[in-house]
């Protein structure tokens, strides 16, 4: 009797807890919506770039070297014979435009300024003479013939001593009232620039028919980046072709031009046609001489979505940019890379369009945090 007493209790504890069990479940756990919010502080450190549609281009590769700008150079001769007594400038020097570069005793400088200083006395004698002759024939003693032959040569004597003047300017003669020979010749710069040649020092003899230049000067502001490109390249060239070079000296810096000289000669023996690319210097750190690596840039005829190699992310074999509409709107989108130029990766993606705004730097953080969610 206890028995059954026993087992009735313990069914109905069971039926009881079993009842609460099934009456009274646990509510079920709202799904999470997950969201990734860039921190501020990565914020700050992050750059952007834009999606651009550009011509897909191609591009030709040729070793070269930087050169002066033919343009912008002056070579400077000595135009008389004579011994140098002074050199004012050194080698590396900035000169402006009429700065002394040397000066020369030279005879021949001696007998230009001999032959002016002649034409100024005989000015004065044809003026006088001229003087003379206007009263005489104001007083009725000359005659009108012999005013105008007075006036003739007064005329001559002008244009003597003027041409005499010019011919000491032209050579650089000193003009100064110290000095009485007039045998010094004054070498001054042309140009303003940088003396990048230098052949003469103080105490050489010098013949006027040398071949050699004393100075060469240039600004070299604006340089030439020279290549040689063979025959089978030439026909892709042309005026304005866009060009990037780099040197060995400053391997992270690229220096941007355009083609604007073709040579209409082809070397006999190597095959090959000389170019010349316009650079700009403002700094001043490429100088003439320098290696070059020198890269053509020829634009195609189809168009595609660029995307700086910044942008770029890889993982597991593929490719990956990160697409910014906001710090807490960042999306990944899968690319495929047609074809890259330098730094420009042309890609192929249906849901990226020109504008759009990609995460270039520091985006391997914000793509782990996105590919975790």
């Amino acid at each position: 009797m206890q028995h059954n007493k026993f087992s009735s209790g313990l069914i109905f504890i069971i039926s009881a807890l079993i009842s609460f069990s099934c009456g009274h479940q646990s509510p079920a756990k709202q799904p999470i919506d997950k969201k990734f919010c860039i921190p501020d502080s990565l914020l700050k450190d992050v750059t952007f770039d834009t999606i651009h549609t550009e011509s897909i281009s191609s591009i030709l590769s040729f070793s070269g070297k930087i050169t002066f700008n033919e343009d912008r150079v002056s070579r400077i001769y000595p135009l008389a014979g004579g011994h140098v007594r002074e050199v004012k400038v050194s080698l590396g020097d900035f000169v402006e435009k009429g700065k002394t570069l040397a000066v020369i005793e030279s005879p021949d400088m001696a007998n230009y300024y001999n032959e002016f200083k002649s034409s100024q006395d005989e000015l004065a004698i044809a003026r006088k003479n001229l003087e003379v002759t206007g009263n005489m024939r104001n007083s009725g003693v000359s005659s009108e013939k012999d005013y105008l032959i007075a006036q003739n040569e007064y005329q001559k004597a002008l244009s003597e001593n003027k041409r005499t003047r010019e011919v000491l300017k032209i050579y650089g003669g000193t003009f100064t009232p110290n000095d009485s020979t007039g045998s010094g010749y004054i070498i001054k710069a042309p140009i303003s620039g940088f003396v990048v040649e230098k052949n003469v020092t103080a105490g050489m003899d010098l013949r006027a028919d040398s071949n050699d230049n004393l100075f060469t000067i240039s600004d070299l502001k604006e340089l030439w980046a020279t290549a040689n490109v063979f025959e089978t390249d030439i026909p892709k060239i042309s005026l304005g072709t866009e060009a990037e070079v780099v040197t060995l000296s400053y391997p992270g810096k690229k220096y941007t031009g355009k083609v604007n000289r073709i040579s209409n000669i082809i070397d006999p023996d190597t095959k090959v046609m000389s170019i010349k690319i316009h650079l700009d210097n403002s700094d001043l750190k490429l100088k003439p001489g320098m290696f070059a690596h020198i890269s053509i840039i020829l634009p195609g005829v189809k168009k595609m979505l660029t995307v700086n190699s910044n942008s770029i992310i890889y993982d597991d074999n593929n490719t990956y940019v990160l697409r910014f509409n906001g710090k807490c709107n960042v999306s990944i989108q899968k690319v495929n890379i047609f074809k890259s130029v330098n730094e420009l990766n042309y890609v192929d993606c249906d849901s990226l369009h020109d504008g759009n705004i990609l995460v270039s730097r520091n985006g391997l953080y914000i793509f782990t945090a996105l590919k975790g969610l």
